[in-house]
C-alpha cells in the first residue's frame, strides 16, 4: 500500500487539481495516452493510478510529476501550495515507495551509443508513402526528409530488429524505447494504437538522444508520444530531451516547441531553432542556452504556438467541448482558460530563464485578429513561414494574417 506518512492530501485531490475528467466510479479520461472512454483507474485506498490502455502506473506524486516533467519534491512542493496545505512535508519515504513499485529500469545510456542504436534502426525501418506525403506537404523536401531519418513506426517483428541490432553490436539497454518481455527478450515500445513515423530529436552536435512518435490518429488532442519504455523491465524514459537544428554559430536563435514543428521551420526560415518537446519542458532550456551563449549567440525569439494567445470564449468547437456539454454555455471556456494560462505560465518561465543567463528575448506573434488574439488558421511557426512562402510564389494573392 502507497505510504500516506507525512501527507495531508490524497491521489483524489491531486486529480481533482488537474482536472482529469471523471466518466465513472474511480475511472479517469487517461492524460498520458489521450484516452476519452475512462480507462484511468485510481485507486484512492493505495493512492496509486493505472492506465487499462496505455499501462502507465504509478503513485499519486507521479502523476503529477509526469505531467508536470518535475521530481516528486517539486511536485509535493506544488500541489501543496495550489491545495492551501501550506509547508513542504517529507517525501523521501513515499518517493521510494513509488520507486519499489515499478518494475527495474535501467540507466539512460551514454549519448554515443544512444545514437548509433537509433541510427541503426532508422536505417532498418522504411518510410511509407503515406507518411513521406505527409511530410512533403508540410514543407519538406524529399532529400530534407531523408537528411532528417524519418521512418515509420513498424507494426511486427520487434523481436527480430532487437536481435539484428544486438548481433551488430547496438547497446539496447538504457535506450528510451526497448525492454525486456516476460520471457527476457528484448523488444521494442511499440503498439498498433500507435502507428505513426518516428521523429528524431538530435542533440546540438547532431546525434539522437531520443525519438518521439508523430501518430497517424492523434487522441484527444495529443500527436505525439516519446518512443520510451519507462515503467516496463530494464526500460528507461525518454527525459525529454531538446532538439537542435541549424547554425550553431547563429547569433539569433529561435525558440518552439515539437522537434519536427522546428525542423521544418529551419529549412523553411534558414533560422536556427531549440526546439522543446512542449511549453512546459523549460527545465531542459537552460544548459542549451547556456552553451549557445558561448559560442555567438545574442538574441533569443520566442515562436511558441499562438494558443498562448489562444481565445477563451465559448464557441462550442473546443475539443473538451463534450465535457461541458450538460453545464450550459458559459461566456469563458475553462478549459481554454486554464491552457492559456499554463502556456503564458511557461512562457513566463522561460523569459525569467533568459533575464537570469542576460539574454534578450522577444515574443513572434502571427495570425492575429484586432484584439490582439490567434485567429485560429496559422498556428504553428512552420505553418507561418509556410504561409509566407506560400505567398511569395503567389504574388498576387492577398496576403493577409502572417505579419510578425
Amino acid at each position: 500500500m502507497y505510504d500516506m506518512t507525512g501527507f495531508d492530501y490524497d491521489i483524489t485531490d491531486v486529480a481533482n487539481l488537474l482536472r482529469l475528467h471523471k466518466r465513472r466510479g474511480n475511472y479517469y479520461d487517461c492524460p498520458f495516452c489521450g484516452d476519452t472512454k475512462g480507462r484511468l483507474n485510481i485507486n484512492p485506498a493505495k493512492n496509486v493510478f493505472r492506465c487499462n490502455r496505455c499501462d502507465k502506473s504509478g503513485g499519486m506524486l507521479q502523476l503529477y510529476a509526469d505531467l508536470h516533467n518535475l521530481t516528486y519534491r517539486e511536485a509535493n512542493e506544488e500541489i501543496r501550495e495550489a491545495l492551501n496545505k501550506g509547508e513542504y512535508r517529507q517525501v523521501r519515504q513515499a518517493k521510494v515507495q513509488e520507486e519499489k513499485e515499478e518494475p527495474l529500469q535501467s540507466k539512460l545510456a551514454p549519448l554515443d551509443e544512444r545514437h548509433r542504436t537509433y541510427t541503426e534502426l532508422l536505417d532498418r525501418l522504411p518510410l511509407y508513402s503515406v507518411h513521406r506525403e505527409n511530410l512533403r506537404s508540410r514543407g519538406l523536401t524529399i532529400e530534407q526528409i531523408k537528411e532528417r531519418r524519418y521512418r515509420s513506426v513498424p507494426m511486427y517483428g520487434l523481436h527480430k530488429i532487437a536481435e539484428t541490432l544486438q548481433e551488430s553490436g547496438c547497446v539496447l539497454e538504457g535506450v528510451p524505447g526497448f525492454y525486456r518481455d516476460p520471457e527476457e527478450r528484448w523488444t521494442l515500445n511499440f503498439k498498433t494504437k500507435n502507428s505513426g513515423f518516428l521523429v528524431p530529436v538530435e542533440s546540438m552536435d547532431g546525434k539522437i538522444q531520443a525519438c518521439q512518435i508523430r501518430l497517424d490518429h492523434p487522441r484527444d488532442n495529443n500527436k505525439y508520444l516519446w518512443f520510451s519504455s519507462a515503467g516496463y523491465p530494464h526500460g528507461v524514459s525518454s527525459g525529454s530531451p531538446v532538439h537542435v537544428i541549424g547554425d550553431l554559430d547563429a547569433e539569433n536563435v529561435y525558440l518552439t516547441e515539437g522537434g519536427l514543428k522546428g525542423s521544418i521551420a529551419h529549412y523553411l526560415s534558414g533560422h536556427t531553432f531549440i526546439c522543446l518537446a512542449g511549453v512546459n519542458m523549460y527545465r531542459s532550456l537552460r544548459p542549451v542556452l547556456e552553451e549557445f551563449q558561448q559560442r555567438k549567440m545574442k538574441f533569443l525569439f520566442e515562436a511558441f504556438d499562438m494558443d498562448k494567445k489562444l481565445k477563451t470564449d465559448c464557441d462550442k468547437h473546443y475539443h473538451k467541448c463534450s465535457v461541458c456539454s450538460e453545464k450550459g454555455t458559459p461566456e469563458n471556456c475553462p478549459y481554454k482558460v486554464e491552457k492559456r494560462r499554463i502556456i503564458q505560465n511557461a512562457c513566463g518561465k522561460v523569459y525569467g530563464i533568459c533575464q537570469e543567463l542576460s539574454l534578450p528575448v522577444s515574443r513572434m506573434v502571427w495570425d492575429q485578429d484586432a484584439d490582439g488574439n490567434w485567429n485560429g488558421k496559422l498556428k504553428g511557426i512552420d505553418d507561418y513561414y509556410y504561409a509566407k512562402r506560400a505567398a511569395q510564389t503567389a504574388p498576387l494573392q492577398e496576403q493577409k494574417g502572417v505579419d510578425i
